[in-house]
């Protein structure tokens, strides 16, 4: 019996629970049917949810005290009725101590304010604006919009641009130092092609005439061994050849206008240019079907010049030079390249010698054995590093010489 009245008395329990539970909705209800509480409906799978938007404005003025930039609203006169953390933080002032005061005490120009509070009458206007607190000037961009006619305020959105602006700067201070380095180093590339201009005209002149008056010299009575004037004549034409050489390297670092490059034109042209070395030599050079690449043709005559003089040079003795020009596809790290390989059966190189060869005035040879100033294949790498591309070569004394150069396929 105990049981079933302690039962009884809990089913009333709820049911009164329950009573007040409905009364409750029953009054939202009421409420929003009445327009006393503005709300918002939701069904979500046949089930009605409703969502008070006393809740929602609460959501909203969270949100507006955590925004990232600074939030207020004002009178039309600008009394500051409201500000959030933000603001506070970026004015260093307590939030109670700014509502209360005026926004345009804040601005650093009070007529920029006036015209701001002008257009926010009539809508919405936006400017980059300098804020000015406690004699602290930092650039913000202000937002103003009119609330009216709902409320009789004016809504105002800053962000600091301070950073930005840093940033701004340092670009531009960057930018200007950049600019300048690039005219110094134009005066100073335009200084060394007239200090080359001069360098090559005052040098081969007076050895001009050392050779043209060392050859009218009486030099009967001497050796082919002991003649000083023989002596005179070839250090003269060396310098001479010197000379030249040092202004191909130097020019060799000029980028002119980069053009489409048919390279099997510029390999005959060479050839033609080198007719009389090959000629003489016995030399035989097949020509495979070569790429088209983006470069500039004088450039790429004096690559190809040097490393066929070269392999007809290097040649071993007895042995006619033959030379085989052609081309495939390399990939390195996801690029793309056209190896131009140039091939010879000349008297190749020690493994440990092959990085030495592209540094300017090294030989590996004495004078009296091969002529020349160990400049060619510097002007080469030179060159191709121009072309955004590479130089390299492989071999084995006694079997020749293979180099290669890498150009980059833009298109691949």
């Amino acid at each position: 019996m105990e049981n079933k009245d302690a039962y009884i008395e809990q089913l009333l329990s709820e049911i009164e629970g329950l009573k007040n539970r409905l009364y409750e909705a029953d009054s939202i209800i009421n409420a929003i049917k009445e327009g006393a509480v503005d709300a918002l409906v939701l069904h979500d799978e046949g089930v009605p949810q409703i969502y008070t938007l006393e809740s929602a404005d609460y959501t909203y003025r969270i949100l507006i005290e955590k925004f990232s930039e600074g939030a207020l609203s004002i009178t039309p006169d600008g009394l500051i009725l409201y500000c959030n953390d933000y603001f506070s933080q970026l004015a260093n002032i307590p939030s109670e101590r700014i509502t209360g005061s005026y926004l345009k005490s804040y601005f650093d120009d009070h007529g920029v304010f006036t015209d701001l509070i002008e257009d926010a009458l009539k809508g919405t206007t936006k400017r980059e604006v300098l804020l000015n607190v406690k004699g602290r000037r930092f650039p913000v961009n202000i937002s103003f919009t009119s609330l009216a006619p709902t409320v009789d305020a004016i809504g105002v959105v800053i962000t600091d641009l301070t950073e930005k602006k840093q940033h701004e700067e340092a670009l531009l201070k960057n930018q200007q130092q950049l600019e300048l380095k690039i005219n110094e180093l134009n005066a100073t590339n335009t200084s060394l092609e007239q200090f080359i201009h001069v360098i090559s005209h005052d040098l081969k002149e007076p050895l001009r005439k050392i050779l043209m008056y060392t050859a009218r010299l009486d030099t009967s009575g001497y050796t082919a061994e002991n003649n000083p004037v023989g002596v005179i004549r070839s250090s003269a034409v060396r310098l001479n050849s010197l000379v030249d050489d040092l202004v191909k390297y130097a020019f060799s670092s000029v980028k002119d206008d980069m053009a489409d490059i048919d390279l099997n034109k510029v390999l005959n042209e060479v050839k033609d240019d080198l007719e009389i070395i090959i000629t003489e030599n016995n030399a035989t050079i097949t020509l495979l079907d070569l790429p088209v690449i983006t470069g500039t043709k004088v450039q790429m005559r004096q690559v190809f010049s040097n490393l066929i003089a070269n392999a007809i040079k290097y040649s071993k003795k007895e042995v006619a030079p033959q030379i085989t020009i052609g081309y495939d596809i390399a990939t390195e790290a996801d690029k793309f390249y056209y190896r131009v390989y140039v091939q010879d059966n000349g008297i190749g190189m020690d493994k440990a010698h092959l990085n030495k060869i592209f540094t300017i005035f090294q030989r590996l040879h004495l004078r009296n054995e091969y002529s020349g100033n160990g400049i060619g294949l510097a002007i080469c790498k030179k060159i191709m590093e121009n072309h955004t591309g590479r130089i390299e070569v492989a071999s084995i004394p006694g079997s020749g010489s293979t180099f290669s150069l890498f150009f980059p396929i833009n298109n691949l």
